[in-house]
């Protein structure tokens, strides 16, 4: 159904808020969920080793100079943002966990923001940013494995201090595959590669979304719960493009008077507008047969256009005649 439209959110609540503000304007739509599978690769050692092991990597693309590919396919602009990205993070990683080990004898409670706001379900009562909060999470997670940390019904409870420089971090790699084999046993650096499955909410919205009133208002309502802006953009681009195809196909018709399936379908291959768009900017449609077919059936579920597929007329395009002249969004 191409003039459906899916939105993915952070949450089941979100969704919901969404779907009952579509409910009040007239426009179906229900909730679903989509699985999500993604693989992320972590490097993990002691910090000198890792430290020694990213240093050797980063000389190594450096060897190749700038621009063009490396023999993995990748660019060597994107190797050497990786291995500086990576140091970098190695860096900020042993800090924190120095400084909790320096700060804190066995017995202490350290990570108060994660405990209260994972386990309690409570505000801390510093507030953290999200950075701040990502790096005690990582921190603590450290400690734990490494069994230098336990939970217990007060909190993160240290347990015992570590010897020098044998505590193993654990450092994000955002590379598309592993380093090679000998290197991480030359500097007994371990590549853990990370599957993580998740279930995404997903709000589908049907056709009817054509005939929203206000989509700059309905933009603002998914900003205003958190809806990625990128996505924003995405499904403002999406709404306005369906709107201007949906439009000329009923130009095209009432120009006409009728066409058949088959003649629209030849016709929007490569089609320049009646109209032109805006200003200096012509409208031009590239859509194919399938596209064509199933825009018609949606445009019928909605009354735009009716008829056999042989005699294909106009409907009541006055439900969206008013919408054509809206002022386009800014997401």
């Amino acid at each position: 159904m191409v003039l459906e439209e899916r939105i993915p959110v952070e949450s089941e609540n979100v969704a919901k808020e969404i779907v009952r503000y579509l409910k009040k304007e007239g426009i179906p739509a229900r909730i679903t969920t989509e699985p999500r599978m993604t693989v992320a690769l972590i490097l993990a050692g002691r910090y000198e080793d890792l430290k020694a092991f990213l240093t050797v990597c980063q000389e190594k693309h450096k060897e190749h100079g700038a621009g063009g590919e490396d023999t993995d396919g990748y660019s060597k602009e994107f190797d050497s943002s990786v291995w500086k990205n990576t140091l970098e993070a190695l860096h900020i990683e042993q800090h924190a966990v120095s400084q909790i080990l320096d700060e804190h004898e066995p017995g202490d409670i350290i990570g108060s923001h994660i405990f209260q706001s994972v386990f309690l379900k409570t505000t801390p009562e510093n507030d953290s940013t999200l950075e701040e909060f990502a790096r005690e999470l990582a921190t603590v997670r450290t400690l734990i494995s490494n069994h230098l940390c336990e939970i217990t019904q007060q909190g993160f409870v240290l347990t015992t201090l570590p010897g020098p420089g044998s505590v193993t971090l654990y450092i994000p790699f955002d590379y598309p595959f592993p380093p090679e084999e000998e290197v991480c046993d030359r500097y007994h650096v371990t590549c853990i590669r990370h599957f993580r499955g998740e279930m995404d909410h997903v709000v589908l919205i049907g056709p009817e979304i054509l005939l929203l009133e206000d989509i700059e208002a309905f933009v603002m309502f998914l900003s205003e719960n958190g809806v990625d802006p990128r996505s924003l953009l995405s499904i403002t681009e999406r709404c306005m493009s369906r709107l201007r195809i949906t439009q000329e196909l009923i130009d095209q018709l009432f120009d006409a008077g009728e066409s058949s399936l088959e003649d629209l379908r030849l016709l929007f291959v490569d089609e320049i507008a009646t109209q032109d768009g805006q200003g200096h900017v012509q409208d031009r449609f590239g859509l194919s047969p399938e596209y064509v077919d199933s825009l018609v059936k949606d445009m019928r579920k909605l009354g735009l256009v009716k008829g056999k597929d042989s005699r294909i007329k106009p409907g009541n395009p006055s439900k969206i005649k008013s919408s054509t002249k809206r002022k386009e969004p800014v997401a």
